[in-house]
């Protein structure tokens, strides 16, 4: 029993937190309220450090993108209020020359009304801008004998075109549009027309094209025009019989635009852009010149996302092709690569930091209450003595 009063009195000499007696402390109306004080910036400040600790701090770093045969898809959602869908078509091209003409994967366009909204809820994937239908021959023609009609490079020359069907078959053997009708001389003899584009084109009913596409990781351009794209021995060749006796309206809005998937925090500047020009000025080229920064986002002890910033200008070309217009209209965007990749980092602080924290907090602001406190009554003790001597200050 003496080794374990021996030990106890050796443990008690280690207090370094000496007690006071009940009998001898002093509770006052001051004390109370520094204590309340202290209490609450103590929980307020603990609240802040809980916040802190729980939202990531995010950190950037800049290095050279070494990425290689690497694909960058291309996230869009542009609504058309006055272009029907049945004449809107999107294309691509590549500083490498590797076009994509009139995409049909991943694409879809969806039919609005005046007021934005979809049309039954129709959403289809966007197809070949049809080719206008002929009014059929009145009556058939004979043909002198020997006759060999033309097939207007087609086919090779000793294939012979005698009616309107064949050299419009000849033409679809070769990937090409026969627009002009009237200028082929048998459907000109036949009897065989084109219908006015105006019958099948509503100027009230909108369109979104909505989806994404996938090209290689090179500077290039992607648009969005009215009219038929084909290609023509290794050349964009653009159909504009759409803009045949019509003035179209090309007034956009960019619901999105997107180079790669979003991270938290990331701006597109090109997201809700709205361009709506008067029915005299609405045809041209409205070019928006993006320069695309390669990103890769690293979530807290999460994983790792490779995505694109981008920055932009713009700039608007009129071109009406009823008025011998030289430039194409539709929305046009160029994108140029930067070598310079930007990596964030979200990182969150150590526990054990968080707990030297908060007691650093509490400790401190508790201790400094305390002296506050001391001040306070000695002060006023003080005072009470010297009052007490007559004494005044």
């Amino acid at each position: 029993m003496d080794v374990f009063r021996s030990f106890g009195r050796r443990v008690r000499s280690a207090d370094a937190f000496p007690k006071t007696l009940e009998d001898f402390r002093v509770k006052t109306a001051s004390g109370g309220m520094v204590s309340v004080a202290a209490l609450t910036v103590i929980a307020i400040l603990v609240l802040s450090e809980t916040a802190s600790f729980l939202t990531p701090e995010r950190t950037s770093t800049i290095t050279i993108d070494e990425g290689r045969n690497e694909t960058l898809q291309i996230f869009l959602s542009v609504d058309f209020p006055r272009l029907n869908c049945d004449v809107i078509g999107i294309d691509s091209l590549d500083e490498s020359g590797n076009m994509q003409l009139e995409i049909t994967n991943h694409v879809y366009k969806t039919r609005l009304d005046q007021q934005g909204h979809v049309i039954h809820g129709e959403k289809k994937r966007i197809e070949r801008n049809p080719v206008r239908q002929a009014v059929p021959a009145h009556k058939p023609v004979e043909l002198p004998p020997g006759y060999c009609g033309s097939c207007y490079g087609a086919a090779p020359d000793t294939t012979c075109c005698n009616k309107c069907d064949d050299v419009k078959q000849a033409y679809e053997k070769r990937g090409w549009l026969l627009t002009d009708l009237e200028g082929v001389e048998q459907c000109a003899r036949e009897g065989v027309k084109s219908l006015p584009p105006e019958g099948d084109f509503d100027p009230t009913e909108g369109c979104n094209v909505h989806g994404y596409i996938e090209v290689l990781k090179l500077s290039g351009k992607f648009h969005l025009t009215p009219g038929h794209s084909i290609n023509f021995h290794g050349h964009n060749l653009h159909d504009m019989s759409v803009f045949r006796n019509r003035q179209l309206d090309l007034s956009h809005h960019i619901r999105s635009l997107s180079f790669g998937a979003s991270f938290p925090g990331q701006k597109n500047p090109l997201d809700g852009t709205v361009k709506s020009l008067p029915a005299s000025q609405s045809m041209g080229q409205h070019e928006y010149f993006t320069k695309i920064v390669p990103t890769t986002y690293k979530k807290a002890r999460g994983r790792s996302l490779k995505t694109n910033q981008y920055s932009v200008t713009e700039f608007f070309r009129p071109s009406d092709p009823n008025k011998d217009g030289q430039l194409l209209p539709g929305v046009f965007v160029f994108y140029e690569l930067s070598p310079i990749r930007v990596e964030y980092e979200d990182k969150r602080g150590s526990f054990p930091h968080f707990i030297v924290q908060l007691s650093a907090i509490v400790g401190g602001v508790w201790a400094l209450a305390g002296m506050v406190d001391s001040g306070i009554f000695h002060g006023a003790r003080v005072l009470r003595e010297k009052r007490g001597l007559g004494k005044h200050i």
